[in-house]
């Protein structure tokens, strides 16, 4: 029965379909998390930017996942778990492979150390959180070399577009960073000038920093 399933299952169009659905919510993710962290972005909008952040990053975890899994079973060009887990050691495309392995490996520790951010402190988290970066690189690489559809001008335009973004927005933060140096920041700030209103926001998603915090700093 279980073979018979795995035979009938459209293995190559889930592939397909749940690594770029990844690799579109891991950009959503990227963007959202730099964009709720400029000067200019408080209150509600911080808030909601910061939630989607999270959900669009654990969403693409899930379908990498998926991804994977679905490699490992596929009838046409199946993966076998070594050639997964250990980085560089496939048989098809070992760099984009090794670099997708590399970049899962990475955003799990991203994700963790998010979760762990109040026992790791600021400083930890930030340079876990770094990790984004090179992930994204990583996934985008991957999916340019391995995809089957990467040859396809809609997917190149993608490509291209979603890399352009983030170094865009990487740019623009730094430019509009204030210049008391680098501000790292986990959802809504809380500032003195705030209304009751976006303290009350920021508070209900539990990422406001409580007032002996910032005294310390």
């Amino acid at each position: 029965m279980a073979q018979w399933i795995v035979d009938y299952l459209p293995t190559w169009n889930i592939i397909r379909i749940s690594g770029i659905a990844a690799y579109i919510l891991l950009f959503a993710g990227v963007f959202l998390g730099i964009a709720q962290g400029m000067p200019i972005a408080k209150g509600k909008p911080k808030a909601v930017m910061f939630k989607w952040h999270t959900r669009t990053t654990w969403l693409a975890f899930g379908l990498g996942i998926t991804h994977a899994l679905t490699l490992v079973i596929d009838h046409y060009s199946p993966f076998t778990w070594r050639e997964l887990l250990i980085p560089f050691t496939a048989s098809v495309h070992p760099i984009g492979t090794g670099l997708g392995t590399l970049a899962f490996y990475g955003l799990l520790i991203v994700l963790l150390s998010s979760d762990l951010r109040n026992k790791l402190g600021r400083k930890w988290w930030f340079m876990f959180h770094m990790l984004s970066y090179p992930v994204f690189a990583g996934l985008l690489i991957h999916g340019m070399v391995t995809g089957s559809d990467s040859g396809h001008v809609i997917m190149r335009l993608m490509y291209v577009f979603t890399g352009v973004s983030i170094i865009g927005i990487t740019v623009l933060r730094g430019l509009m960073r204030e210049r008391k140096g680098p501000e790292i920041t986990i959802g809504p700030k809380r500032t003195e000038s705030e209304s009751m209103k976006d303290r009350k926001w920021a508070e209900a998603y539990g990422l406001a920093v409580p007032l002996g915090q910032e005294q310390l700093k």
